[in-house]
């Protein structure tokens, strides 16, 4: 039964993330993230503030209160991937250290208290949510292509115009190998000592085991018991101590292994008094230490170069609330990167420090920010990315292009290219005359930042026009029309009526130009 409800769980957290990619309809893809207690605890503390969109995280605290880790046992993806992965016996008290996950934990909460949010890197739902995303989503769209490859010429003789013309979008993302890496690496402690996350490392886990101590439904011994041990050899969470009878509250998942082994049919599971184990807990000086690493873990996140100085190449989504704050909310769980249609969206790795790792970031080059698409911000599980309209997000400025004369094949090179002005679609790229040639200038205050240009940009290598997070509009609340109407910008969209084209006579300039 336990692998059953498992296995509909993995099923439906697997459903719910592929089927939230473009072009699929949205079906809650946050629904798992957003009932981390671990997420919502540390996004809260970090940011000063509690979403609503994170309350469902309380269902979660009320469920270990009620029954204990059984979300840990019978929901948690990742748990369900280490079940399939592992060895079918466990071994008894093998790399097994449960007072790790409560360190990292209080670790964690005193960073976030400090305004360093790093829960998104040791959550385990957020952690499988990145794996499917960069591993799994884009391994699927190349198998599904291949597949169309095969099926196309049958289909054209069959006359099946739409199944011969379609094709996926290839996703592909940087960093899958650290991932790989990462993946790999809790396999191989898995099958050494099995669950060992889940048992020694798990903050998650820990914070749900705080809540665990005093719970109404628990495991019951009777007097049937022989002692033969069964149930502590195969207990996945270590939960039995050396006296079976005996059960440790707070690392109990209920997952009923014991009761199915049991040669004497002795345990059984309701409300009640039972024998609770005294197990050994951490100091008040490991304690200390944890917290105090913790804030200084902020302390350094937080006041290292890197993070004071923003690099101007950095660009966020649209829609993303200021920086800092944004750090503080992210959960790093890769949800926009993955529903992106453009597939612009690529995880930051540790250009920035850890603080920003698994962050996401426009990568132009790549491909532009679709002016049609707000499917970024209705993903987002802790409002790091607000949820905007069409409108507001195309005034949402992300940055702006600036022309590498030194590069430009115009500029540079007297070449005819008229590309970039082509691919704009706001008309913010004009022409106008010097030494006898057509150049082009970008007017600011008509440029989004969307990056087309310098996607579509035929200089190899690094682009001729490159968008810098210069006049980015990022605002926690209110309007972005508002803002960008109060700095006179001009962002709508490009009707195909250029109004600059190509200035023939020197004179009189347009608004955004300056003589030589």
């Amino acid at each position: 039964m336990r692998r059953a409800a498992q296995l509909l769980c993995a099923g439906l957290f697997t459903v719910l993330l592929l089927a939230s990619a473009h072009p699929f309809p949205l079906l809650a893809p946050d629904l798992f993230l957003q009932a981390s207690p671990l997420l919502a605890l540390c996004a809260s503390l970090a940011s000063r503030t509690l979403s609503i969109l994170l309350l469902p995280a309380l269902v979660l605290l009320a469920s270990a209160a009620l029954a204990g880790r059984v979300f840990c046992a019978w929901a948690c993806p990742l748990g369900t991937l280490f079940d399939l992965c592992g060895k079918k016996q466990s071994q008894p008290y093998r790399l097994h250290y449960p007072a790790l996950k409560y360190l990292l934990l209080c670790a964690l909460a005193f960073a976030a208290l400090g305004g360093l949010n790093l829960a998104g890197l040791f959550d385990p739902v957020s952690f499988i949510t990145r794996a499917i995303v960069f591993i799994a989503y884009p391994a699927l769209a190349l198998l599904a292509n291949l597949g169309l490859d095969i099926a196309r010429p049958l289909a054209e003789q069959l006359e099946l115009i739409y199944l011969a013309r379609t094709a996926l979008g290839q996703p592909i993302f940087t960093g899958i190998w650290l991932i790989l890496v990462l993946l790999a690496f809790l396999l191989v402690l898995n099958w050494i000592g099995h669950r060992f996350w889940c048992r020694s490392l798990c903050p998650l886990g820990a914070l749900l085991g705080l809540f665990s101590r005093f719970k109404i439904l628990k495991r019951h011994v009777s007097m049937a018991c022989n002692s033969c041990g069964a149930c502590i050899k195969t207990c996945p969470q270590q939960a039995i101590p050396i006296e079976a009878r005996e059960t440790a509250n707070h690392e109990c998942s209920l997952c009923t292994t014991c009761a199915r082994i049991c040669p004497q049919q002795a345990i059984t599971y309701g409300c009640g008094p039972a024998h609770t184990a005294l197990t050994k807990s951490t100091s008040k000086r490991e304690f200390l230490c944890a917290a105090g690493t913790g804030l200084l873990a902020a302390f350094i996140g937080r006041w290292t170069p890197r993070s004071i100085v923003k690099p101007p190449e950095l660009l966020r989504p649209p829609g993303a609330v200021p920086e800092d704050e944004f750090l503080r909310r992210c959960s790093r769980c890769g949800q926009c990167m993955h529903i992106c249609p453009t597939n612009t969206l690529q995880p930051l790795l540790f250009a920035q420090g850890l603080e920003c790792l698994w962050t996401p970031r426009l990568a132009p080059r790549r491909a532009g920010c679709d002016q049609t698409c707000r499917l970024c911000g209705t993903v987002c599980p802790t409002d790091a990315l607000r949820e905007l309209t069409l409108m507001e997000k195309n005034h949402a400025k992300i940055g702006t292009a600036f022309i590498d004369k030194d590069r430009c094949l115009v500029w540079d090179e007297d070449r005819l290219c008229f590309i970039c002005d082509e691919q704009c679609p706001y008309n913010a790229i004009v022409f106008q005359w010097k030494d006898g040639f057509r150049r082009p200038v970008v007017i600011e205050n008509k440029c989004n930042g969307c990056g087309f240009c310098e996607e579509q940009c035929p200089v190899e290598g690094v682009s001729a026009i490159i968008v810098s997070n210069r006049g980015e509009i990022r605002l926690l609340e209110g309007s972005y029309t508002e803002a960008a109407r109060k700095q006179q910008l001009d962002l709508t969209e490009d009707l195909g009526d250029d109004a600059f084209f190509l200035q023939q006579q020197p004179g009189k300039l347009p608004q955004g130009f300056s003589k030589p």
